[in-house]
């Protein structure tokens, strides 16, 4: 036996592909064929690094194997210890025992009695895997066997057992995840829950991936004691500048569920489209423009309310309304004009069988010319105009038209610290009606109308003319400075010409929303008056920082029949200090005496313990009925350290003395878990047998369980209130 010393040698050059396979080490003999190296040597192969305390490496058979204290690095992304490790160079296989491995990318650990590899391949003999730390883990999954694919980096777990601090809260006869951000296809965390009016709830996400310019989503859910459907995404990128979603769901209700609850439909179905483009004119047509075109679609249509709350688990987050509104946008945009194509559609969801008389807008057509400066800035001038076709599924339709062209004189005197403006509106409008109306003939009274002799072309403008005075004042006290707008505008009603539908409308009683007088809905024209309006903004800063603003602004109107004062209206804005702030904005009515609009909150902020308290108040009046709400929100969370935090909400609708929604609950946080519990009442929106708008109670016990960096779920308990 010859016994080396040296402190490197490259051997088997040419083995396993042509790829080199380099031992470093202080200390080494060889015996026949095999090299024995000591003293922390190291082996480099392909783009792995090892270290042990012993290395022996045979040239006959190409295999390396390394005892004590082995640590094998790969690609900085992950490192795998173990007390013994054998490696096949020819054939690329792997024996560890025993075994742990973690990867630096997700900070997920293995550790097991042994691993079996072979190229990208890893299987796993007994074990167990977690997130936390290894020395004493807060959740852990233990199991019976696993493999790991190092190319695609998923990991497959056989009889898969949750312990949360030694407790077994989980089993599940397999459990696979990836251990990198790579979008792929498979089954997403579950969601599960508990009802006792609807059952167990049970919802598996299904994941599609094929390629990496759209995906899909499926959500089939079950409702034990209430029913079942499916709920699905597909997102797409079409190209650089455009993306786009499609959404769509179908329930299906239980007899037995539907009769108790009194609901409307046994079936709830609709669909949710989403699309913007931001070069669409360019990339589809072609046109080489010099401004931007840009295009907004968002569409929805459900037969009701409760395609909204069925689509997932927690009710509490599904944004429901009493109206649906569908929108697409187009415009294009240069540095002198806009141009834009709207179209908007309403759906009435409390009360669907008014749909059919609902006004859509469809389309509206816009022209902006912008703001042009003349003679250094003293001339201003620019356009609108727009043209609107009112369309109603069963009644009589109009085309409207209308222009606005206001030209600004303006100028500024005293070195510039009042500035005053003369501005000439020139506006007018056109309206043309086609269809038939939806009851040729309404009572009024002790008469019968015939209601399409009431529907007329008509024209209509006007000229006024508004005067304006303002200036801006600062003054500095230390570090602190106050900056004060004062202004004062007096608008005079000028000439005004009505022909046709305007002008008989003009001097006869024509009230819109009645279904006496359907013919006056198209009718938003405002009697003429002169009007002085009289404003003072005030701000404060603070070493450069606004701490408060404030708004105050009154106006008053003019006519032949009189004078009246418009609704004094103040809204504050008021920093206090750096961890408290208020808002408010209030409304009076000099005609009634009495505040008809207030808007109140004062919130906490401090980074630990965070607190609002809302309220708003509204007594307005509408067709000379009084409308009046009252509404109470607060919301709290105190941070109790970096790892526990507790939070509360409350929404009380005082003026129907009704609990819209609360909810108390708290979290625990660390870098591998998250437990939270909370418990939720809501109040939510659904459609009866009488078609019209109710309201059910649901109460919710939340229980969350988040594994990180793998995920998680939420569980709930839900108990549903009569209605």
């Amino acid at each position: 036996m010859r016994k080396l010393v040296f402190t490197s040698i490259v051997a088997c050059s040419a083995l396993l592909a042509e790829e080199r396979v380099e031992l470093l080490s202080v200390n080494a003999d060889t015996n026949g064929s095999v090299v024995h190296a000591y003293g922390n040597p190291v082996i480099i192969y392909q783009d792995k690094i090892l270290t042990a305390q012993h290395l022996s490496y045979d040239r006959n058979t190409s295999i390396i194997e390394a005892e004590g204290n082995v640590t094998v690095f790969g690609q900085g992304k992950y490192h795998a210890i173990s007390d013994y490790t054998k490696l096949n160079m020819d054939t690329d296989t792997r024996m560890s025992r025993p075994f742990y491995m973690i990867d630096h990318t997700s900070g997920l650990w293995m550790n097991t009695q042994q691993s079996d590899a072979c190229e990208s391949q890893i299987d796993l003999a007994s074990g167990m895997v977690s997130g936390c730390n290894s020395s004493d883990p807060l959740w852990k999954i233990h199991f019976s066997s696993a493999d790991y694919n190092t190319d695609k980096m998923w990991m497959n777990l056989y009889n898969a057992r949750l312990y949360v601090e030694n407790i077994p809260l989980l089993y599940l006869p397999y459990f696979g995840y990836p251990t990198d951000k790579t979008r792929r296809s498979g089954l997403l965390i579950p969601q599960f829950g508990l009802s006792r009016d609807q059952g167990f709830f049970y919802q598996q996400p299904i994941y599609i991936a094929p390629h990496n310019w759209w995906d899909a989503e499926l959500r089939p859910q079950i409702r034990t004691q209430r029913g079942s459907g499916l709920y699905g995404d597909f997102r797409f990128v079409d190209t650089g500048s455009s993306q786009g979603s499609v959404r769509f769901g179908y329930f299906k209700e239980q007899g037995e569920y539907a009769l108790k609850n009194n609901l409307a439909n046994m079936k709830h179905y609709g669909y949710d489209v989403k699309y913007q483009h931001s070069a669409f004119l360019r990339e589809w047509f072609d046109l080489k423009l010099d401004g931007e075109s840009g295009l907004y679609v968002s569409g929805s249509w459900m037969n009701d309310v409760d395609y909204l709350n069925l689509q997932q688990i927690d009710e509490t987050q599904n944004t429901t309304s009493s109206q649906i509104l569908s929108r697409v946008n187009a415009y294009y945009n240069n540095e002198d004009d806009y141009l834009g194509v709207y179209l908007k559609h309403f759906q009435r969801l409390d009360l669907p069988d008014k749909n059919d008389k609902q006004i859509q807008t469809l389309p509206t057509l816009h022209y902006h010319h912008y703001l042009k400066n003349f003679l250094d800035d003293h001339l201003l001038v620019n356009a609108d105009i727009m043209a609107n076709n009112f369309y109603i599924p069963n009644g009589k339709r109009a085309v409207e038209g209308n222009m606005n062209i206001p030209v600004t004189l303006q100028a500024g005197f005293f070195d510039n610290t009042l500035d005053a403006s003369y501005k000439a509106n020139l506006s007018g409008r056109l309206i043309s009606f086609y269809g038939n109306a939806m009851n040729p003939f309404v009572e009024r009274g002790d008469v019968i109308v015939d209601s399409d002799d009431r529907y007329e072309s008509g024209q209509y403008a006007q000229l006024d003319h508004t005067f304006k005075l303002s200036s801006t004042l600062v003054k500095p006290y230390g570090e602190t400075t106050h900056v004060m707008v004062p202004e004062i505008a007096y608008t005079l009603a000028g000439s005004r010409y009505y022909e046709g539908y305007y002008d008989r409308y003009h001097n006869e009683e024509c009230v819109p929303g009645t279904l006496s007088m359907p013919w006056c809905d198209y009718n938003t024209l405002q009697d003429p008056s002169d009007a002085l309006s009289l404003g003072i903004n005030n701000y404060l800063f603070e070493n450069g920082k606004q701490t408060l603003v404030d708004r105050l602004s009154q106006s008053f109107r003019y006519d032949d029949t009189g004078n009246y004062y418009g609704e004094l209206t103040n809204e504050l804005e008021w920093q206090i200090v750096q961890a408290v702030s208020y808002y408010n904005v209030t409304s009076f009515n000099h005609d009634r005496n009495r505040i008809t609009q207030e808007r109140n909150t004062i919130r906490y902020d401090d980074k630990v313990v965070t607190a609002a308290l809302s309220h708003y108040y509204s007594d307005e009046l509408r067709n000379g009925v009084n409308i009046y709400s009252s509404y109470w929100s607060a919301d709290a969370s105190y941070q109790y350290d970096r790892h526990y935090r507790f939070f509360g909400l409350i929404a009380y609708d005082y003026r129907e003395d009704l609990m819209k929604r609360s909810e108390i609950g708290f979290l625990y946080s660390q870098r591998c878990l998250d437990i939270g519990l909370r418990f939720v009442q809501n109040n939510r929106p659904v459609l009866t047998g009488a078609n019209t708008g109710n309201a059910i109670n649901d109460s919710y016990v939340f229980f969350t369980l988040i594994l990180k960096p793998i995920g998680g779920s939420e569980f709930n308990y839900k108990i549903t209130n009569n209605q």
